[in-house]
């Protein structure tokens, strides 16, 4: 049971699952229950292991679906002496159940592996997003170029967005060699529900390109969400300057704060 356990572990975090590991932290008398048991809630409410079965594991597992909305942790205690309900067991014991909310990390997509997707990766990897650098220039798609990235695809960049694992926990970084490759990237990850999609360039070029995507029938509030100029103005023209900044912004928006560019002076 401990190694069916451990390998359903390792596939809910391979495959960047959200859930909550509860563990049976306290058991005393005559308890089901016993120390060190666990079992993972997902969000859909299925489980596997067990932390004793019966109608305190079900509310165990309620609970647990309630805590993934929420996040953070909880204690959840039962003193099986006294019965609240005909459906409570009676047998004397009592054991106390910890629940805690296992994320993925955020997910980092940067469309371009020049200089600023360069930079983005390596600070990007500092605070811990899992990286995913797209280029489809076999020369900068390399393992030896992006050391940090939890995944590089080179690819058109047609294909590529295709390729990529997109939801609410990822952020859309645009940095591609030229104004056509943004566009690209950008009609196809619109509307693919990531938290943050910007994009590198001017705020003249954004109106202009803003403007034709609407007039080819693309949702003007989807566009209205997209950052362009991308990042936090830190006056600073260096690759890494202009990451910092983008990582900046992403941090802001992920906490719910939104910081837009500004021109200085």
């Amino acid at each position: 049971m401990e190694f069916e356990f451990r390998q359903e572990l390792k596939r809910a975090l391979d495959d960047a699952r959200d859930f909550v590991l509860c563990t049976v932290v306290e058991a005393r008398g005559s308890s089901p229950a016993k120390p060190g048991q666990k079992m993972l809630v997902f969000a859909d409410g299925s489980l596997t292991g067990t932390v004793g079965g019966g109608v305190n594991e079900e509310r165990i597992r309620q609970a647990a679906v309630e805590l993934l909305g929420a996040g953070g942790s909880r204690l959840l205690r039962f003193d099986m002496a006294a019965s609240e309900s005909a459906e409570d067991p009676i047998c004397g014991g009592s054991f106390a159940c910890f629940l805690e909310v296992l994320r993925d990390r955020p997910k980092l997509l940067v469309f371009g592996g020049g200089h600023i997707g360069h930079a983005l990766c390596r600070l990007a990897a500092v605070l811990r997003f899992r990286v995913t650098v797209v280029d489809e220039r076999v020369e900068f798609a390399t393992r030896e170029r992006f050391p940090e990235a939890d995944r590089i695809i080179c690819e058109p960049y047609e294909k590529a967005v295709g390729l990529c694992d997109i939801d609410t926990r990822a952020s859309v970084v645009i940095v591609t060699p030229g104004h056509v490759k943004d566009r690209v990237v950008l009609e196809r990850v619109l509307g693919k529900g990531a938290s943050y999609v910007g994009m590198v360039g001017s705020q003249r070029k954004w109106t202009e390109l803003r403007q034709a995507m609407i007039a080819a029938g693309f949702d003007a509030a989807a566009l209205a969400e997209v950052r362009c100029p991308i990042g936090i103005n830190l006056v600073g023209q260096g690759p890494e300057e202009i990451a910092l900044g983008i990582l900046g912004q992403i941090v802001a928006h992920s906490y719910g704060k939104a910081i837009v560019f500004e021109r200085k002076g």
